[in-house]
């Protein structure tokens, strides 16, 4: 059996920029990195498709992000079968936005067992509390399953500047919180693309489909496809994407390219944010107040746009 692994599309995403062109919204680039994971040549090449949650930015996400997320799934569930777990980003439930299960669409808000063309799912949710999870996981008997399914961080794994470890955060699984016998964990909720032993099991991440910060510049964006036809076996595929990159020093300017995202850290905005708008790039604001973003930045007309109209809202 073939399996597309894909998680943290963050549909809906909003994020404040300076320097985008009109209308524009980095909600778009995350539409289309799901539009291009779920394309009907990749989908012929597999047999099942597994989201691991944060379909959405928030729990609450805008109508056009649902009407993407149920055109693009529902389109995927008529070539082959298609389960979506709620991470959580989607803390309200998946049945708020893309409805109950139907067909071949599988939609997941609690712990269940699910199996699909002779391969059996244990399907658990994100949890705040890894003790939380671990009962949930023991209710369903998940070690029996071939592959459990969840949204949450184990120790080992890492994002920029910080490694999980137990407790910290309170979610962070550690292999006694694993049911016994399980062996193979794919999971959503951190951004990298990345693999992790824990105790005996092999976690993946196959990482968001497009990067939802500045901090993310650098990383391979992507899905992984899955052969379980014998030993499991994957691999990585890098989805076409938007330049994101990273600028701290006036020396780092020359990364910036025409339509790049860009982050910049916050006390230096002021300084770098008019050289990236100048060489095209689209500035990531940090703030969620347009006040406090014209206080900081002290943004003006004469550079493109003002922190007054910017594309987006975080």
């Amino acid at each position: 059996m073939r399996v597309l692994q894909l998680g943290d599309t963050h549909l809906g995403i909003a994020r404040r920029a300076w320097g985008a062109p009109p209308g524009w919204t980095r909600a778009q680039d995350h539409a289309t990195a799901l539009a291009a994971a779920l394309s009907p040549e990749r989908l012929d090449r597999v047999d099942l498709v597994v989201h691991t949650g944060d379909v959405f930015d928030r729990s609450r996400p805008p109508a056009d992000a649902v009407a993407a997320a149920r055109t693009l799934l529902h389109r995927a569930a008529r070539q082959v079968p298609v389960v979506v777990l709620a991470g959580n980003h989607d803390r309200r439930g998946l049945g708020h936005s893309l409805g109950s299960s139907g067909g071949d669409l599988h939609i997941v808000s609690q712990p269940r067992r699910l199996t699909i063309g002779g391969l059996d799912l244990a399907l658990v949710p994100h949890a705040r509390q890894a003790a939380d999870w671990a009962r949930a996981a023991a209710a369903i008997d998940a070690g029996a399953a071939d592959v459990v399914v969840t949204h949450q961080g184990v120790t080992g794994a890492r994002v920029p500047g910080f490694t999980f470890r137990p407790g910290a955060p309170t979610e962070t699984l550690a292999p006694h919180h694993l049911p016994p016998g399980t062996r193979l964990v794919w999971s959503g909720h951190l951004h990298p693309h990345q693999r992790v032993a824990l105790g005996d099991a092999r976690v993946v991440y196959a990482g968001s489909t497009a990067a939802t910060s500045g901090s993310e510049a650098g990383q391979a964006k992507g899905v992984v496809e899955w052969d379980l036809t014998g030993a499991p076996s994957s691999r990585f595929c890098p989805l076409p994407g938007r330049l994101v990159v990273r600028v701290a020093a006036p020396d780092q300017l020359d990364r910036v390219r025409a339509g790049a995202w860009v982050g910049v850290p916050a006390n230096r905005l002021r300084e770098l944010g008019p050289a990236v708008v100048a060489r095209g790039g689209i500035v990531a604001l940090p703030s969620s107040s347009p006040r406090r973003d014209r206080r900081q930045l002290g943004l003006f007309d004469r550079v493109g746009q003002s922190a007054r109209s910017p594309a987006g809202r975080r």
